[in-house]
């Protein structure tokens, strides 16, 4: 939002889209922020309770629809820690015209603020729940491989397909905003001669596509564990091979971690994992050998994605990192 959002605006809105909930008190922005305005709603009637507001740029309403119809979807599979959605508007006249989504503030704090609170033992723990989350959200069926809008967008038949239409789409994007020519056809000739990998993904399932720790809350559950309150901004979810919500993951939040990671596949069902010791033993809180030769194909994926994103934001101070991270990732698996 490129303005400051008001009590009067927002209570002008609140009056259009959810009038039993009253006059609102106070407006405040979330401190971790976001690509879109998200805030905290607080109303004069103490009994009504806070909501978020999430305000979205007059070029891009479909991002609103978009979040709309995920959150809709998550809820009505049974994916309870995901905010419920409350209200939509395509054009807020009180927001200037923006898309607008108004969903339930869940409780909890976000796992990236818990990093020196919690045991080892508790993150397990906190990351079997996620791990028992994707697996419900996985193995929803799906029609197809695509992005999701109303439906799942121009569904393709196989994991192959669906890739190949994407890993085209990125590195022409990456040529676009000028990166290296002789990198980018490093990246395509590297996607080309690995691309067998990806038929071993032989069904899609819904990915959240955007999780890791600043999009996740967790609340203390009063007997020394920490109970997984929230899935936010369900904006980027899309139906794919399910490890892509787990390259996410590692690459943001996990970063290789055994004992998260030992905890996330606990609870996903494809290992024991390590009980709640302190340290994960060896072999425990690796990755599957069945997922590793497809895991290397889409962290370059999400690497080219990101330049590509930071790109058209603006925010080119990220990259060089990118473009060094991509130099290491090729250089690495082509040996």
């Amino acid at each position: 939002m490129p303005e400051a959002l008001t009590v009067e605006r927002a209570s002008v809105l609140f009056a259009e889209l959810l009038p039993a909930c009253g006059p609102v008190r106070a407006v405040s922005r979330f401190a971790q922020g976001s690509v879109n305005g998200a805030y905290r709603i607080d109303f004069t009637d103490a009994a009504t309770v806070p909501v978020v507001l999430k305000a979205y740029p007059l070029e891009n309403p479909w991002w609103g629809f978009k979040e709309a119809r995920a959150l809709s979807f998550l809820t009505e599979h049974g994916i309870d820690i995901s905010p419920r959605l409350l209200a939509f508007s395509k054009s807020a006249e009180a927001l200037g015209g923006r898309a607008c989504v108004v969903c339930e503030l869940r409780p909890g704090r976000m796992l990236e603020e818990l990093d020196d609170e919690l045991t080892p033992a508790q993150w397990h723990d906190v990351y079997r729940q996620l791990g028992q989350v994707l697996r419900r959200l996985h193995d929803i069926p799906a029609d197809g491989y695509g992005y999701v809008v109303n439906g799942i967008s121009d569904p393709l038949p196989d994991n192959s397909a669906h890739m190949a239409r994407l890993t085209e789409r990125e590195v022409s994007a990456f040529r676009e905003h000028g990166a290296d020519p002789a990198l980018a056809d490093q990246i395509a000739a590297y996607f080309a001669d690995h691309a067998s990998a990806f038929a071993q993904c032989t069904r899609p399932s819904y990915c959240h596509g955007d999780v890791h720790e600043p999009n996740l809350l967790a609340e203390p559950a009063g007997d020394g564990t920490w109970r997984l309150t929230g899935l936010l901004d369900a904006e980027n979810m899309h139906a794919a091979d399910p490890l892509m919500d787990f390259v996410r993951l590692d690459a943001f939040s996990l970063q290789g971690d055994r004992t998260k990671i030992a905890g996330l596949l606990a609870g996903y069902g494809v290992s024991d994992g390590v009980g709640v010791g302190v340290e994960a033993p060896e072999g425990e809180g690796e990755w599957p050998e069945a997922w590793r030769s497809r895991l290397p194909l889409y962290r370059v994926l999400l690497a080219l994605e990101l330049y590509n994103w930071f790109s058209i934001t603006g925010a080119t101070e990220h990259l060089p990192a990118l473009e060094l991270e991509l130099r290491g990732f090729v250089g690495e698996l082509s040996r």
